[in-house]
């Protein structure tokens, strides 16, 4: 008997409000629960088309923080409430999953925004003989409370002739870095970061820019896309 399992993780952009793969599409693929009503839940819809065969599905929740290097921690949480947790898609069908809390967000006292991720694990079906199986699991934030406008603090040092660049983020919410470019005087890009990150409440990331020479880092000013408005953020070093 010959078994492929091809496990892929979706990490969510804001660029865009849907996931697509393989005939199934979620929506939305950031969850908010705000503070500011009696609201304790979100959800999630999965659209299953132009397929022909079901599809398996278990939903569990994970704490999610980041350590003093701006790594993802990431820990079990029964307290998140999901239902359904397990169900199956059928082709050319729609699965509502509700996500939330016992109590509503507005009564948790929270001081600063709770983040998770909700993620949608497929379940191999029955073995059958010479099957190959691709398994792929969702991941999508869940975050709580109230969001705040950006307030990051850029500084900058080297470690083996890399430009290391270190955010801040000062919020008492998570920010989403898209894009970072480093400009000289004159406007021109001297570095740049593609890669999309997350930075959670008042919590700091690494950015290495690479072998770049800064004649003096006053000069430098970098230039942010973020998730908190099309306009990005530029801040003097």
């Amino acid at each position: 008997m010959r078994k492929l399992l091809l496990n892929a993780v979706f990490a969510s952009l804001a660029a865009v409000s849907a996931l697509t793969h393989a005939g199934l599409k979620i929506t939305p693929i950031q969850l908010y629960i705000g503070d500011k009503s009696n609201q304790r839940s979100a959800t999630v819809t999965l659209d299953y088309t132009e397929v022909s065969a079901a599809k398996i599905f278990e939903a569990t929740a994970v704490r999610w923080t980041q350590n003093e290097k701006g790594e993802d921690v990431y820990t079990p949480d029964p307290d998140v409430l999901i239902n359904p947790k397990n169900f199956v898609l059928q082709p050319d069908s729609r699965q509502l999953v509700r996500v939330g809390f016992q109590q509503p967000v507005g009564e948790m006292n929270l001081k600063e925004e709770g983040a998770w991720r909700v993620l949608f694990n497929e379940i191999p079906p029955v073995e059958q003989e010479n099957s190959v199986s691709f398994l792929f699991t969702i991941s999508l934030p869940l975050f709580i409370g109230a969001q705040n406008q950006a307030d990051l603090r850029p500084s900058v040092k080297y470690r083996a002739n890399s430009l290391i660049l270190t955010l801040a983020n000062n919020a008492n919410s998570h920010i989403q870095i898209k894009e970072i470019s480093l400009v000289d005087s004159r406007g021109n890009a001297v570095a740049s970061f593609p890669e999309m990150k997350y930075l959670l409440a008042n919590q700091r990331g690494e950015f290495d820019l690479g072998q770049v020479k800064l004649a003096s880092a006053e000069a430098y000013k970098v230039i942010i896309k973020t998730d908190k408005g099309e306009a990005p953020l530029e801040i003097a070093l």
